[in-house]
């Protein structure tokens, strides 16, 4: 490994929580420093100890600091710095069309569910059902109609369904995107997608669709990767966290108004955190090779 890597505590998309966090070091004896670095969508701030053997601890405070930034010690070096905030923040949902060719894989996936959304209630509801829902491995195994795999991603019931889960695609797949290519979104979009629809195939027929499946494991790779790797900056707040995993107990409750996807919730979910467990450990062994 390199001398920046060794000596990388945590990277933030704003200068100024970067400068507040090398201050939070510095008031407990942690010598720091923050370096611009150009990535495609903008600039990144990384916060770097100046001796290695501060980097444990210093990445300790970091997922500290990111957890709950409101904390009374950091509120202190944040206005020391002039820097005062409430919390760190999600991406924007704001529309920007360059913001589309970044993140391609999320974009197609967007298009694609509104596409199928539309025609889904201009008529062609029977049609798009048949073409994309689900099926018995039996059957698949005969027809080898294997996107049907995939296809409940792609089927949704109602505006408020559809809204759900492409508000949250486009937060956490975006965030993803931007961070780790492509590809890996790519991979966790099919392994997750496998997770959730099979055991919800399993569980309850083939009748179901949606992508909360796959918008559980994007959360739950977020938040565990958020805390076994704060150095990466990458993170969910705890109210996200709270309000998601309420949700999902909620569904098992049975107490709302709609049926709910649970087994597609819990094992993408399960998918995602395992994931991210994964990565963990695969960069773990790579460090210490």
């Amino acid at each position: 490994m390199s001398d920046f890597e060794n000596r990388t505590v945590v990277g933030f998309q704003q200068q100024g929580i970067a400068k507040t966090f090398c201050n939070i070091l510095k008031n407990e004896s942690i010598s720091a420093e923050v370096k611009s670095q150009s990535l495609e969508n903008g600039a990144q701030y990384i916060v770097l100890v100046n001796n290695t053997e501060d980097i444990h601890r210093a990445q300790l405070l970091a997922r500290e600091f990111i957890e709950d930034p409101q904390k009374e010690k950091f509120q202190k070096a944040a206005w020391e710095t002039g820097q005062t905030y409430d919390s760190i923040k999600m991406p924007s949902m704001a529309f920007d069309p360059k913001s589309l060719l970044v993140v391609p894989f999320t974009t197609f996936i967007l298009i694609a569910c509104i596409g199928i959304f539309l025609a889904f209630f201009a008529g062609y509801a029977e049609p798009i059902f048949n073409a994309l829902s689900i099926q018995q491995l039996s059957q698949l195994s005969s027809n080898n109609q294997w996107w049907r795999l995939f296809g409940p991603n792609f089927l949704h019931f109602g505006i408020a369904h559809i809204a759900f889960n492409l508000l949250w695609w486009w937060i956490l797949g975006a965030k993803l995107e931007r961070t780790f290519g492509s590809f890996w979104l790519i991979v966790l979009f099919v392994v997750s997608s496998l997770f959730a629809n099979l055991t919800q195939l399993f569980a309850t027929g083939p009748n179901f669709g949606g992508m909360s499946g796959v918008v559980y494991a994007l959360f739950g790779f977020v938040w565990w990767i958020g805390y076994l790797r704060p150095g990466w900056g990458v993170s969910i707040p705890n109210g996200y966290i709270v309000f998601l995993l309420g949700w999902l107990a909620l569904g098992f409750f049975n107490v709302l108004p709609v049926n709910m996807a649970n087994q597609a919730h819990l094992f993408g979910l399960i998918s995602g955190c395992l994931l991210a467990l994964l990565l963990h450990l695969y960069v773990n062994s790579k460090e210490s090779s």
